[in-house]
Parts: C-alpha cells; structure tokens; sequence
C-alpha cells in the first residue's frame, strides 16, 4: 500500500507560491488590452467603408476612434495597477506610448491629414499586437523584491570589483 509519505514530491513549482500565475490585476490587463486590440482592428474596416464610397463609414470611424481612445486610456490606468501591484512597469511604458501615439493619429485624422493618419494607424496597430502577445504570452506576476540582506551583499560585491579594477 502507497501512502502520502512513500509518493515521490511532484516535478515542477510547488504550491509554495513558486509557481508563476497571473492574478486578478494581470487578467483586469489582459481583458482591457484584448478589449482595446479588437477595437483597433475595426478602425480599418471602418475607414475602408468610407473610402469605398459609403458616407456613414465616417461616423462609424469617428466613433470607433472614440471608442479606441477611451480604452486606451482605460489600459493606462489597468497598466498603472499593475506597476503599483505586481511591480512590471514595461506594460504601463508599453500602454503610454501607444496612447500617445493614438492621441497624435486621431488628433492627425481631425485635421484630415490621411497622409499621416494612415501611418500612424498602422504603427498603432502593429504595436496593440505587440502589446497583446506580450501580456498573453507570459504570466504576469509579481517580481519578488530582493531582500535587504541580499541588495547589501550585491552592493558590496560591486564596491569590491569597482575597488579591484
């Protein structure tokens, strides 16, 4: 008979908290920046009705690009959570400079300059996938700070070879 004891300690990160996961806050990311990717994506459709001929593709444009910038700005605010709660600033970075590259194209595509408007779309675009994959792709979870004892003897270890050289 095979009891607890006798089994071998299972392979892999134990229940310890060792194991990598994405909490509540990363999932809150992931589900603002899937929202706002399929949001982007419409863009160009919407802006092919127009260019095809039919005047109300404008107003869905417009209002897609209402919609596209209130989530980003809603991304900006999950991301800074994250930065606050699992100390990874690359998603709030990452979040701020697509925001502002959106705020310039949709303030660009107001103007009617297409010859910019359209650039940048693409750049936007390019990045939300970018950005997509990159919270998708990996667990989002919280970096361990390193422990005081542990920061000293690191410090002093460069002191030494900085002493050394």
């Amino acid at each position: 008979m095979t009891t607890a004891a006798d089994r071998p300690p299972p392979a892999g990160p134990t229940a310890s908290g060792a194991a990598r996961r994405t909490g509540r806050t990363g999932w809150a990311l992931r589900a603002v920046v899937t929202a706002h990717t399929i949001a982007a994506f419409g863009q160009p459709v919407f802006a092919g009705v127009y260019l095809s001929g039919d005047y109300d593709g404008l107003r869905w444009h417009v209002a897609g690009a209402d919609t596209v910038t209130s989530i980003g700005y809603l991304q900006i605010a999950a991301a800074a959570v994250v930065w606050g709660r699992l100390r990874l600033a690359w998603p709030f970075l990452a979040t701020l400079a697509l925001v502002a590259a959106e705020t310039v194209q949709y303030l660009v595509g107001m103007t009617g300059a297409l010859w910019a408007h359209f650039p940048l779309g693409v750049a936007t675009i390019a990045g939300l996938v970018v950005m997509f994959v990159g919270v998708w792709c990996r667990p989002l979870d919280r970096r361990a700070r390193p422990s005081r004892a542990r920061a000293r003897a690191s410090a002093d270890a460069g002191r030494r070879e900085a002493g050394d050289a």
